[in-house]
Order: structure tokens, then C-alpha cells, then sequence
């Protein structure tokens, strides 16, 4: 299990397809998003600054639909314009809380719940979180995945 740190993030731009997905449908949304997106960048002459990442805007637990917006971080001094799905956002700055989930994808839920309990703890309050997804899920075993989760606290 990961140690949970808070850290100091500096705002970062990002580049992705926001759209509002039930959970089930997540594992498809990011297969068909993410190599669209690093396509799109491509295409355009430009680096991602990041291995792939998401960064969840909302979540009604009720319905189980996730307001996601999946892509990867850009340069700060790349200017992206809305391009057909393509949209630009950016990270929040700040106190972050920050950890490793290591393992399959399934099984995030716990560390996202762990970083929430953090924030309780700290009697902070949470915004909208990101992740990063160091390792790519076709080269690397489920079981040894790692996965940043950041959760900006106020």
C-alpha cells in the first residue's frame, strides 16, 4: 500500500475528450479517448508532458456516472483550442494529496477512498482530482500497474 504525502502542485494544462460516462463503460471510453487524443496531438506536432491521464470532474455515485476528462498533460506554453471533442483544461494548484495506487484498475476505487479519508482527516476539503497512469496496461501486469492519484484539498 502506497504512503499518502501532501504535496504543493503548481496548475497544469491538459488535453483530452471530457464526457460524462457510466462506470461500466469506462474501460471502453478510455480505449477509444486516449489513443484519439495522442493521435490528435500528433497530427498537431505536439508532445504530451505526461503519461496518460484523467482527471475527474464529477461523480454521481448514485448513478454511477463519472464526469471525466481523459487525455494527457501538454506544455504550459501550448495553446490548444477546442478541436471537434478535443478540449483543454487544467489541473488545480495547490495542496494536493498524493498517492500510488498499485494494481489493477478495479481496485482504484480503494485508493481514491483512502485519499477522501485523508482529506477528512486533515479537515480539508476536496476538489476535483486527476490521475496519472505511469504504466500502460498492454505491457505491464495488472497486479503491478501504478497509478498517481492526486486529490487537490482546500
Amino acid at each position: 500500500m502506497s504512503e499518502i504525502e501532501l504535496t504543493h502542485e503548481s496548475p497544469r494544462p491538459m488535453v483530452g475528450i471530457r464526457r460524462k460516462v457510466h462506470t461500466s463503460e469506462l474501460p471502453g471510453f478510455f480505449a477509444e479517448v486516449l489513443p484519439a487524443v495522442m493521435g490528435w496531438l500528433q497530427a498537431k506536432g505536439l508532445r504530451p508532458a505526461s503519461a496518460p491521464m484523467a482527471m475527474w470532474c464529477a461523480m454521481d455515485m448514485d448513478s454511477g456516472i463519472a464526469d471525466v476528462h481523459a487525455g494527457c498533460f501538454v506544455d504550459g506554453d501550448v495553446e490548444v483550442e477546442a478541436d471537434g471533442e478535443i478540449t483543454s483544461g487544467i489541473s488545480s494548484g495547490g495542496d494536493v494529496i498524493k498517492l500510488v495506487h498499485r494494481g489493477g484498475y478495479d481496485s482504484m476505487g480503494q485508493s481514491w477512498g483512502r485519499a477522501f479519508a485523508h482529506a477528512q482527516q486533515l479537515g480539508r476539503r476536496p476538489g476535483v482530482g486527476w490521475e496519472i497512469y505511469v504504466d500502460d496496461p498492454g505491457k505491464v501486469e495488472a497486479a503491478e500497474l501504478r497509478t498517481e492519484i492526486y486529490l487537490p484539498v482546500e
